[in-house]
């Protein structure tokens, strides 16, 4: 069986314990050795503060090889993963660790504008734990140079928002930048749209001084407060490598993932007239019902997984992908991107909300959902799941379908669901529900809740 190292999104961890040094080398040694010692590799940072140990110790491993390296500096995981569809680009690598906590830092790895597909990332780590690479003799080994990636991924992305909204006449924008890789990027892109930006936490710093990198509601305060007593039309807010949006409105409210993705869906099912809506099984079916209503499909993924879809010929039929934070704007490419998503964002706010952010999102609506979990260990995960599923469907009446996807999702012919699948990472067992109503939604957990316990007191 192959070790791991790769997660759902990349490989992460403490630089202490996990994305060391000796881990860094091995990394950019195996990928130089999947490339067979050809080809170019770009390699960018977040801003963190162990990018510089961990980048040229990740870029010596992939000159070793013979392989070419282009240095991007710090620059968003989006135009990082742009890059890799340049046509002299065999891949791009980028060293972060998204919205974890400062002592944190890792890889994502991607070719031809998405990440790397699992069978990649098991080349990757089979070479590591059996130190097998490709060693260059001292006249074939890699040379390194600079290159900016900034201009060419915000023309690109300027080119593809064109086609879908106009430029605003000075729309007000708060944007929360996290001080991380995205503070040159997104402000720039918006005021080049026309809208009127002020920013927040928009130093780069890899202590995160302003907040923590995640833009969850509980991190998102200081945005939330100023939204609420400022006269900004939308608030944005990205997380350290710019892959993640949260959204705020005119009121101070952060507003729910589903209904962002909701709105990017809808938008790109209408524009295209149909087209499949991929997301992750977590996702609510507030997606579902605006993207049926407007001719397209949902289909859905375990967590981490969507590129395993867009990789087949299926995937060339997605208009849309996205888990909870992260879109992916298949027209342009196949990486996940807050930036992209905050200028559509604003434009939607500007083209179908008349520069209202609340004005949009009534015309999505807003049901009640719940995010639990229970204690799980890990020994019973692999019993706990099959015998849930044996108890509790019976137990929910007007079921429509269940989905034996990264857990069991049970959806209901009134739009409720419920989702119970097994953290990967922690011993949880993880409940997620949603109902058009909050008595729906009760009654259904209650359920669920009720089936979990009796399921965990048989098995321990």
């Amino acid at each position: 069986m192959t070790q791991k190292l790769f997660g759902t999104s990349g490989i992460r961890g403490s630089i202490i314990e996990k994305s060391t040094p000796d881990l860094a080398l091995g990394l950019g040694r195996a990928l130089g050795s999947f490339l067979e010692g050809n080809g170019v590799v770009g390699v960018g940072t977040d801003a963190r503060t162990s990018r510089e140990i961990l980048g040229n110790v990740f870029v010596g491993g992939v000159l070793s090889t013979g392989t070419h390296v282009v240095d991007l500096g710090i620059a968003p995981m989006p135009a990082v993963a742009y890059y890799s569809a340049f046509e002299d680009i065999s891949a791009s690598v980028i060293v972060t660790a998204s919205h974890n906590p400062p002592t944190d830092n890792g890889f994502k790895f991607f070719r031809n504008g998405r990440e790397f597909i699992r069978s990649e990332e098991e080349y990757l780590e089979n070479s590591v734990f059996n130190r097998d690479y490709l060693v260059a003799s001292w006249d074939k080994i890699g040379r390194l140079s600079n290159q900016d990636v900034k201009v060419d991924f915000l023309n690109a992305v300027k080119k593809f928002l064109l086609k879908r909204g106009g430029v605003s006449k000075g729309t007000k924008v708060l944007v929360d930048l996290a001080n991380g890789a995205a503070t040159d990027y997104t402000p720039e892109l918006l005021i080049d749209l026309g809208f009127s930006v002020t920013t927040m936490n928009s130093h780069q710093d890899g202590h995160f001084p302003g907040r923590p990198p995640e833009p969850s509601p509980r991190n998102l305060g200081d945005a939330m407060k100023m939204a609420a007593e400022s006269d900004f039309a939308v608030t944005m807010c990205h997380d350290g490598d710019g892959d993640r949006l949260a959204v705020i409105d005119e009121k101070g409210e952060f507003i729910d993932q589903n209904r962002v993705i909701a709105v990017f869906a809808r938008d790109e099912v209408e524009r295209k007239g149909g087209g499949i809506v991929l997301t992750s099984i977590d996702t609510s079916s507030v997606i579902d019902e605006l993207v049926n209503s407007a001719g397209g499909s949902v289909v859905r993924m375990p967590l981490g997984s969507l590129q395993e879809f867009l990789a087949t010929k299926k995937g060339k039929d997605v208009i849309l992908a996205s888990e909870p934070w992260k879109p992916i704007f298949t027209e342009l490419g196949l990486w996940m991107d807050g930036i992209t998503g905050a200028g559509r964002f604003a434009q939607l706010v500007d083209d179908l909300g008349d520069g209202s952010c609340l004005k949009l999102m009534k015309t999505i609506p807003k049901y009640p959902i719940l995010r639990d979990f229970v204690p799980c260990p890990d020994k019973i995960k692999q019993s706990f799941l099959p015998r849930v599923r044996e108890l509790l469907v019976p137990e929910i009446t007007g079921v429509e379908q269940v989905l034996d996807v990264d857990g069991i999702r049970i959806e209901n012919k009134d739009g409720s669901y419920m989702l119970v699948r097994v953290s990967g990472t922690e011993p949880k067992a993880r409940l997620y529900v949603g109902a058009k109503t909050q008595q729906t939604l009760d009654k259904i957990a209650a359920t669920a809740k009720k089936v979990m316990a009796q399921v965990l007191e048989e098995l321990q």
